[in-house]
């Protein structure tokens, strides 16, 4: 499947999982390097790459469609 279009809301305070063990942590700052490009999120785990997380159950239920949580 191929998307023509992907929208990310972040801010700051949102809880999200990170890690491999996909442990919560709160996002603190988020930054855009206009050189490279990339977007960074500051977390109290640590920083890390703006898509290398996860939404916890309970954003993912704010996104509208329950079903969208089984598909």
């Amino acid at each position: 499947m191929k998307l023509k279009e992907l929208s990310v809301n972040l801010e700051i305070g949102q809880t999200i999982l990170v890690g491999p063990n996909n442990e919560p942590a709160e996002i603190t700052k988020i930054e855009f390097h206009e050189k490279s490009g990339e977007v960074a999120i500051n977390t109290t785990k640590g920083p890390r790459k703006a898509l290398t997380f996860r939404l916890t159950e309970e954003e993912t239920a704010k996104s509208g469609d329950v079903a969208d949580k089984y598909r």
